[in-house]
C-alpha cells in the first residue's frame, strides 16, 4: 500500500497589517525616546550649572567687593554705592567646567558666545550688575547671571539669577 503524504503549508514572516502596525509604534516611540534623552540633557546642564554656581558666585562678590575696595582684578573700581556696570561696558567674568575663573570677557565675546579664553576651554559665564533701588536706603540691587553653555549666544543660553543687597 502506498500512503499518500498531505503536504501542508505554513505561512511564514508577517501580513500587511501586523507590518503596519508595528511601523506605527516605532514612529510614535521614537521621537518621545529621542525627546526624553534631550530633556535627560538639559536636566545634567542644569544641575552641573547649580553645581559650579557654588563656586562661581562667591568668586563674582569677591571680585565686587575687590572692585569697592580699589583693588579689582577685572573690572574698574568703584565707589560705595555707585551702580555698575558703566554704560557700553558689560561685566562678565568666565568660567571653565570646574568652575575656575578664566577672566573676564568683552561684550562682543558675550554676546555671541565663546568657546575659549586663552586656550582653556569656557563652558561658563557670569554676567553681573548693580541697579540703585527704588527707596532711598542707600543699598544697590545686585544681580548675578550664571549663563551657559558659553558658546552660544546669549538669547540663546539657559540662566540661573542670584539676588542680594550690597552698599
Amino acid at each position: 500500500m502506498k500512503n499518500s503524504s498531505v503536504k501542508i503549508f505554513h505561512r511564514s514572516g508577517s501580513t500587511l497589517v501586523e507590518t503596519s502596525v508595528a511601523m506605527g509604534i516605532l514612529a510614535l516611540a521614537v521621537p518621545l525616546v529621542f525627546g526624553s534623552m534631550a530633556e535627560a540633557g538639559k536636566s545634567g546642564a542644569s544641575a552641573e550649572a547649580e553645581t559650579r554656581s557654588a563656586w562661581i558666585i562667591p568668586t563674582c562678590l569677591q571680585e565686587i567687593e575687590d572692585s569697592r575696595a580699589g583693588i579689582p582684578q577685572y573690572f574698574a573700581a568703584t565707589e560705595t554705592g555707585q551702580t555698575f556696570p558703566p554704560e557700553n561696558e558689560t561685566w562678565a567674568l568666565a568660567f571653565s567646567n570646574e568652575g575656575s575663573c578664566m577672566g573676564r570677557i568683552s561684550i562682543a565675546q558675550y554676546e555671541s558666545g565663546i568657546r575659549d579664553l586663552e586656550g582653556r576651554t569656557i563652558s561658563h559665564l557670569a554676567k553681573m550688575s548693580a541697579t540703585k533701588p527704588e527707596e532711598n536706603d542707600g543699598m544697590l540691587k545686585l544681580r548675578i547671571t550664571l549663563e551657559y553653555p558659553a558658546t552660544v549666544p546669549a538669547g540663546k543660553r539657559s540662566k540661573l539669577d542670584f539676588h542680594s543687597r550690597i552698599p
